[in-house]
């Protein structure tokens, strides 16, 4: 591959967006854009110094894998990256390789309200987070991370959420601080 600029063509994303992405494995876009990544080269040198650390490779391969496969992505590409893990793996001991225990995210009360009003209109409609994620765009885990309110949305993607629940959404203050409630 020429270019890396191109490697997130399709996604409304900089370079240095996805560079940031893949820098954060707790991103809750991480794997996606990570297996959007590998499906699209097969240079390693590339992909190690410009975008994913070999060690947090290693460590996320099998869920990258996964992402890859479930996106039916190019099976020819998922080899070849399994058989650059399987050379890198032996460059680390197996106490490196296990990842460090994933820190519990701070969770702002109002956000975490907010995902809660979004999961209850949803299962009120009778959907899975899986069929919500489709309807509105969005990958199921950022359905799953927006609910348990571990990422502050932006307004765009919370009318996105909204709209695909045929909600609106109402701002107002309690306590000095933002409230919000939906209706029909």
């Amino acid at each position: 591959m020429n270019n890396d600029n191109m490697m997130f063509w399709d996604r409304k994303i900089t370079r240095d967006e996805a560079k940031k992405i893949l820098a954060d494995v707790s991103h809750p876009m991480f794997i996606e854009y990570a297996s959007i990544l590998l499906s699209r080269t097969n240079e390693p040198k590339t992909i190690f110094s410009n975008y994913i650390k070999k060690l947090v490779f290693c460590r996320q391969w099998n869920k990258i894998k996964k992402q890859m496969r479930k996106n039916k992505w190019n099976d020819k590409k998922i080899v070849f990256w399994d058989e650059v893990y399987k050379v890198l793996i032996k460059h680390f001991n197996k106490d490196e390789l296990k990842a460090p225990k994933e820190k519990q995210t701070a969770v702002d009360e109002v956000i975490r309200r907010i995902g809660t009003q979004i999961r209850e209109a949803r299962k009120a409609k009778g959907w899975t987070q899986q069929e919500f994620a489709k309807k509105a765009g969005f990958s199921q885990q950022t359905v799953s991370f927006v609910e348990r309110g571990y990422i502050n949305v932006s307004f765009l993607t919370l009318k996105k959420l909204i709209d695909a629940l045929g909600l609106k959404i109402s701002i107002s203050e309690e306590n000095d601080r933002p409230f919000s409630t939906f209706t029909s």
